[in-house]
């Protein structure tokens, strides 16, 4: 069974479910990735900001909902989609739980950034097994829900930017989502994880390397 990223933030899952649970939506951008997406294949919704796997979404088909669910002229690009697991942001599955489990976060040297995979959406899942562990765990998590405190202030962060592409003499409009953060102790510790210390550098090399990294992700010219 294929898998796919959505993408959420606090907002838009809110929203999202607000109005049903029943569409979902995407950048028109994305229309090209989005031809590949089939009935029957999942949706596995991921929340940026607080980094936790939040649902699972059978594809349906594309809907002509037309509703401002996000505002209007949001995301365009619609499916219909069916609820398989809808969890509140704190009874949410960590992505620190997924560390060596999966192909995108096989070190913690993939933390933040875990190869690029969770910059935008739709994203097909390389590794169908990936798709399969994530959504048991969503699973157990319906049935049996762990409370995990959530940020509010990370909750309400929107991470997601819109960047134009040049290929060639053609402009491409993308919706790009900036490198999570790395766990800090205090999340470390409500997760059951050790951090590693980060390498000493001054703050400005810092964002310089950052910035590039976010660049090279994008695929824009650095």
């Amino acid at each position: 069974m294929p898998y796919w990223l959505d993408l959420f933030t606090g907002t838009t899952w809110r929203q999202f479910r607000d109005a049903g649970a029943v569409t979902t939506g995407f950048r028109d951008s994305q229309r090209s990735a989005l031809k590949r997406v089939r009935p029957g294949d999942v949706f596995l919704c991921y929340l940026t900001g607080v980094m936790r796997w939040v649902g699972a979404l059978e594809i349906v088909g594309p809907s002509d909902d037309r509703r401002p669910i996000w505002g209007d002229g949001a995301f365009p690009m619609r499916f219909e989609v069916k609820p398989i697991v809808l969890l509140d942001p704190e009874h949410g599955i960590p992505m620190e739980s997924l560390l060596s489990k999966v192909d995108f976060y096989t070190s913690r040297s993939d933390a933040g950034k875990f190869k690029g995979f969770v910059r935008r959406s739709p994203n097909a899942f390389k590794h169908e097994a990936d798709g399969s562990l994530i959504l048991e765990l969503l699973r157990q998590a319906q049935q049996t829900p762990i409370s995990r405190p959530v940020d509010p202030k990370k909750l309400a962060r929107k991470p997601l930017y819109k960047v134009e592409d040049r290929i060639g003499k053609k402009r491409i409009e993308r919706v790009v989502s900036i490198p999570e953060e790395l766990p800090t102790e205090e999340h470390a510790a409500s997760a059951d994880v050790d951090v590693e210390p980060r390498p000493s550098a001054t703050r400005h090399t810092e964002i310089q390397y950052e910035l590039a990294e976010l660049g090279a992700g994008m695929g824009l010219d650095i």
